[in-house]
């Protein structure tokens, strides 16, 4: 079923995901938006808000492990 909404999501030109952390994400939330990320990766555009900075991210995906390679990928390409 992800593989299936991953390559829905990827017949976008644009994907805005408004308000990251601001409410609690589950292990399984984490993973998904990792992979969504991950499949999008220099493919894709991707509009991202949130009220938090880079370095609390680990706080709200509550392992530095799973923010880091989101956030590389994330600013990799990035435009301010």
């Amino acid at each position: 079923e992800l593989k299936k909404r991953l390559k829905q999501l990827g017949q976008y030109d644009l994907l805005i995901i408004d308000e990251l952390g601001y409410l609690p994400m589950t292990r399984q939330a984490r993973y998904n938006l990792f992979q969504l990320i991950n499949s999008l990766y220099e493919y894709r555009s991707i509009i991202l808000t949130t009220n938090k900075d880079f370095t609390s991210w680990g706080e709200f995906f509550h392992e530095d492990d799973v923010a880091v390679p989101i956030i590389d990928r994330i600013i990799h390409h990035s435009q301010r």
